[in-house]
């Protein structure tokens, strides 16, 4: 793939033309004052680039995820769209790609064009309405068929074949388009990391997968930690002395030394002196130090389930909830009567078998532990729930870092409620699998559905009736969900006996 060069910030030198081929644009149609006091106010782990996208004038991208594509690009697998609308700053949206292997790029026609495993997409921002349109986009549906039946789209088409050319074609201009390089932002002319009003998802060593707690930096010289349960934090203060950082955690008294570092393709680190601890920082865009509560931060968050009380066409409204997750080592290392916390910052009290039996009064001892690990739970001991004073037993694959808390005789995970009636705008390229039982004429037979955003019809689906073939399972239904920015990228239907 082509270099699109992004420009190097300053207030000195004029800012230079976008490097471009084919079509794209040459001028400096869109880097406006405005956009330069977006990047003036960046922080340190966010990086920028300009893209004639919105018809062909710059757009600006902001992304907390750049990476060395060994091309020569500061690359990124997501970003958020703003435009110049009116003279001020609006915000468009957020994509996502495949990740590393798929970089955000540019096509030759000036659309962006955003690849995934099993998907390609091209789009343009609307001078008009400020919105991201999705022009083409094919999708394979490998649940189907095993050669994949494909969900092909054009804008303003109305008979598309359901074929593998457009997603060859789409294929062939993303090979051909130009990786959006990225510049650094968020650091002083004398390298000194800009942090105030910024939040930090932190993550400790090597794991970049879990985040262990969070950062917040409410001004200029305090901020607090939080963990991710929400639950707790830690207050600081702090001193920036170009790349050091002194923080007084709880206490002035307290002195801890800290290096901040920023030289590769990848999130920022701090490097905590006499404690051998590292840490990486990503930088939350969205989020506001003033009000960020981390129990409530939902993006890209693998533990997060709807029950969906309404939705149509666009959006889904429901509870969320998150499973109930403990780590294994604070399994192995508990004892009877000793209390332990999930994920999620539920307290269970460790009780034995036995001890729940005289309560139960289920058969004999032997025989109500057999029948509650059955052949894959947990075998020392059940758990006591804070929250309902239910008892329950755990589970987990050997592969996995965490148990499940589950129901102690019935299958299914405890989920604990995070946030009542929530809404979020479905992305018109969102990835949804629906279930639905199909009538053969002998058999009900559960099979999932894949579909596309724009494909969904919303409160318009067959429900159970004395003479359906088809019938699908939309009330109350539990979902998992994608969410960035707000928006939900992926939802995939669970089904519940």
């Amino acid at each position: 793939m082509k270099r699109i060069a992004t420009l190097l910030l300053s207030t000195a030198i004029a800012i230079s033309a976008l490097a471009g081929c084919g079509n794209a644009t040459t001028e400096t149609t869109g880097k406006t004052s405005q956009y330069e006091q977006l990047i003036t106010s960046l922080h340190a782990g966010q990086s920028y680039a300009y893209a004639p996208v919105c018809e062909g004038e710059d757009a600006l991208l902001v992304t907390s995820y750049i990476f060395d594509d060994t091309m020569g690009h500061l690359a990124t697998y997501e970003a958020t769209i703003y435009i110049e609308k009116n003279g001020s700053i609006e915000k468009v949206t957020s994509v996502q790609s495949g990740g590393t292997a798929y970089p955000i790029a540019v096509t030759d026609d000036n659309s962006l064009i955003i690849s995934m495993r099993n998907s390609i997409a091209k789009g343009y921002v609307s001078k008009d309405t400020g919105k991201f349109v999705i022009t083409e986009e094919s999708n394979i549906d490998y649940l189907a068929a095993e050669d994949g039946v494909y969900h092909n789209y054009k804008d303003g088409a109305v008979d598309i074949s359901a074929d593998p050319s457009l997603y060859d074609e789409l294929s062939e201009k993303y090979s051909n388009s130009e990786v959006l390089n990225f510049t650094k932002a968020g650091l002083s002319s004398d390298g000194y990391p800009q942090l105030s009003g910024a939040v930090y998802a932190a993550y400790k060593g090597d794991d970049l997968y879990n985040i262990s707690s969070y950062y917040v930096f409410d001004s200029e010289t305090s901020g607090s930690t939080q963990t991710t349960d929400g639950l707790s934090g830690i207050p600081f203060t702090y001193e920036i002395d170009g790349e050091n950082i002194t923080f007084h955690f709880a206490s002035a008294d307290d002195n801890t030394q800290a290096r901040f570092s920023w030289d590769s393709g990848a999130f920022p680190t701090l490097e905590f002196a006499g404690s051998n601890e590292t840490i990486s920082f990503s930088c939350i865009g969205n989020a506001k130090a003033d009000t960020f509560d981390a129990v409530k931060y939902y993006d890209n968050d693998s533990n997060l389930y709807m029950i969906v009380k309404k939705f149509d066409e666009t959006t889904l409204t429901g509870d969320l909830y998150r499973e109930e997750k403990i780590k294994t080592e604070y399994v192995d290392n508990a004892e009877e009567n000793s209390y332990i916390f999930s994920e999620n910052g539920t307290q269970f009290s460790v009780v034995s078998f036995e001890e729940v039996n005289k309560e139960l009064e289920y058969g004999t001892d032997e025989e109500f532990k057999k029948d509650v690990i059955g052949s894959s739970r947990f075998d020392r001991f059940l758990v006591k729930c804070s929250d309902d004073d239910a008892y329950y037993a755990l589970e987990k694959e050997d592969y996995e870092p965490v148990y499940h808390v589950v129901y102690m005789l019935n299958e299914g995970n405890v989920r604990k409620l995070i946030e009542e009636n929530v809404s979020f705008k479905i992305k018109e390229n969102c990835e949804i699998y629906l279930q639905k039982f199909v009538d053969d004429g002998e058999f009900a037979n559960l099979e999932e559905e894949y579909i596309v955003g724009r494909e969904f019809k919303g409160d318009n689906y067959p429900g159970w009736s004395a003479d359906a073939k088809e019938y699908y399972m939309t009330s109350d239904m539990l979902v998992a969900l994608g969410v960035i920015d707000g928006e939900l990228y992926n939802f995939n239907q669970i089904y519940v006996p």
